[in-house]
């Protein structure tokens, strides 16, 4: 069992049980709430008797002890089918049980959590694409707790695994492929097939690689979302290479000398002329003001450039809402969308 990897034990089977009896054993925390979610089971079935008694369950909905080894925690929680249909009732009917299911089956494949991590577990939150594809070679340090979703005992941890530990305490059922040591050019065919993934989430830092990986997924009729935290707000950014084939590679808003300059540099960059490079790669005229103004300052007043916490969770609503779109047939062109508080927070008019 690797570091993100949650053991599910049957404790009917005499074997797992005895696995259990062996874990407590060794010091494992044991957190017990099952007689509670069979009765909250038992309730959202008989939503007639709300305040009152429900029916008894009609039939056993199994049981499981999910091990979750890096917090040396034992759960016992109801079997599969069971657990989703409690955890997920909240979201109807926002979500239709049809929706739901469609949701549920996508495969999405995220490159970069850096960004994809609020994203990643937003979606899982809201019961979708059980199948993800994780990959990040960075980890966590203390310049990441201003945004990331995470704490001192996390530092050092690959962000992929931290995503992978996050989705899988909501949900040990789900089902995650992790690449610990990013992308590179002779793997993103692997990541985009192999199983095949229904939408891309590109959040990579390397230029070349981001180019590289739209190429190959507009090849395959992959559609990909980008989000950007810009300052207090975010840029949103959507390619329907499943519905238009012809489309450009980042609906065409690269200027044709960046993208030359990406993919055929003159010769190694230095660090101020890397985050030009990224300036330019967005475009300074879709970028805040002071945003914009922070490129300047690096090297010289900033190491890095700014990012918030209410960016980066809105990074991860508009990432959900953009990928439950794709996945549910619901409006969403191709195109660059820009959203803020500042902009967008409108008043009810009484």
């Amino acid at each position: 069992m690797t570091d993100f990897q949650v053991q599910l034990l049957d404790p009917t089977s005499a074997v797992d049980a005895a696995e259990i009896t062996r874990l407590r054993t060794e010091g494992y925390d044991f957190i017990d709430s099952y007689d509670e979610q069979r009765a909250e089971l038992a309730e959202i079935r008989d939503p007639e008797a709300v305040g009152g008694t429900p029916r008894p369950l009609s039939e056993d909905p199994g049981e499981m002890v999910a091990v979750f080894p890096w917090r040396k925690v034992l759960v016992r929680i109801l079997g599969k089918a069971a657990y989703r249909e409690l955890r997920n009732n909240r979201n109807r009917d926002l979500l239709t049980k049809s929706e739901q299911d469609r949701f549920a089956a996508a495969c999405i494949g995220f490159a970069g959590l850096n960004v994809g991590n609020p994203g990643a577990v937003c979606i899982a939150l809201e019961g979708g694409a059980r199948s993800m594809k994780l990959a990040d070679l960075d980890t966590l340090s203390v310049t990441n707790l201003n945004r990331f979703r995470a704490g001192l005992p996390d530092l050092g941890v690959n962000k992929a695994m931290l995503t992978a530990r996050q989705i899988l305490e909501v949900d040990p059922y789900y089902t995650l492929e992790l690449h610990e040591h990013g992308i590179m050019p002779d793997t993103v065919g692997d990541f985009l097939g192999e199983p095949r993934i229904d939408v891309l989430i590109e959040e990579m830092d390397a230029l070349p690689l981001k180019i590289a990986i739209r190429e190959a997924a507009k090849n395959r009729g992959i559609p990909v979302v980008m989000v950007t935290g810009n300052g207090e707000g975010i840029l949103l950014d959507v390619e329907r290479f499943d519905q238009d084939p012809d489309l450009p590679i980042f609906n065409g808003l690269m200027e044709e000398r960046v993208m030359t300059a990406i993919t055929h540099p003159s010769g190694p960059l230095a660090p101020r002329e890397k985050i030009a490079l990224a300036r330019d790669f967005m475009g300074s005229q879709y970028l805040d003001p002071c945003l914009v103004d922070s490129f300047s300052k690096f090297g010289s007043e900033l190491v890095g450039i700014p990012q918030l916490a209410e960016s980066s969770f809105m990074r991860g609503a508009a990432l959900c809402y953009a990928v439950k779109a794709i996945i549910l047939d619901r409006p969403l062109s191709s195109g660059r969308y820009s959203f803020s508080f500042a902009r967008g927070l409108l008043p009810f008019v009484q």
